[in-house]
């Protein structure tokens, strides 16, 4: 009984460490907003996202912008309408998925995109305590393309919730498990 118990208090200790270290990740990433990419791409979750990969494509941070994960129920005119853009910037350079239903799906959405673009760059654009697990699932299916990572909303420590973040943390640490063991698999092949 007593091994059980240090097992379960060793992995909860690692657990929460790595915790503290996400935090702490979190409150010192900053938003590089110079640099220039071919594509913007907005993973869906939050309207504050699509209107700051809005303003990214108006101030021509990139040429096109991606935005994954659109519930199948929404038209592309819903879509456009709640984007407020001209019909000219709409046309030539915002396209949609609504295949994906979570982070993974979002990846191999954007993959398929890319390819079908020749998209070398992309900025990421995500909510602050998401970006680390979109990193590892849009660089596991796509690790010759530049990623630029733009998150929306900044570190509160006074406004945040734990709860939600040490959800955000487990499932981080599952994408990086499963994007170990996926290059494995490769490097044994």
């Amino acid at each position: 009984m007593r091994l059980i118990f240090a097992i379960i208090l060793s992995f909860f200790l690692i657990w929460f460490g790595g915790y503290l270290w996400f935090l702490n990740e979190l409150s010192l990433k900053k938003t590089n907003i110079d640099q220039k990419t071919d594509a913007i791409v907005v993973l869906t979750g939050r309207a504050n996202r699509l209107n700051v990969a809005v303003d990214l494509l108006k101030n021509e941070f990139a040429e096109k912008l991606y935005i994954s994960g659109v519930d199948e129920k929404v038209t592309r005119t819903e879509l456009l309408d709640l984007l407020n853009i001209s019909v000219d910037l709409a046309e030539c350079c915002v396209e949609s998925g609504n295949k994906a239903t979570d982070t993974v799906g979002n990846a191999i959405e954007t993959m398929s995109w890319s390819i079908k673009n020749d998209i070398k760059s992309i900025r990421v654009v995500t909510s602050l305590e998401h970006m680390p697990r979109a990193m590892v699932e849009f660089k596991r299916f796509m690790p010759n393309v530049t990623f630029v990572e733009h998150t929306v909303g900044s570190w509160r420590p006074d406004n945040l919730n734990y709860f939600n973040l040490s959800q955000e943390y487990s499932k981080y640490v599952i994408s990086l498990l499963r994007s170990r063991a996926s290059s494995q698999i490769y490097e044994d092949t």
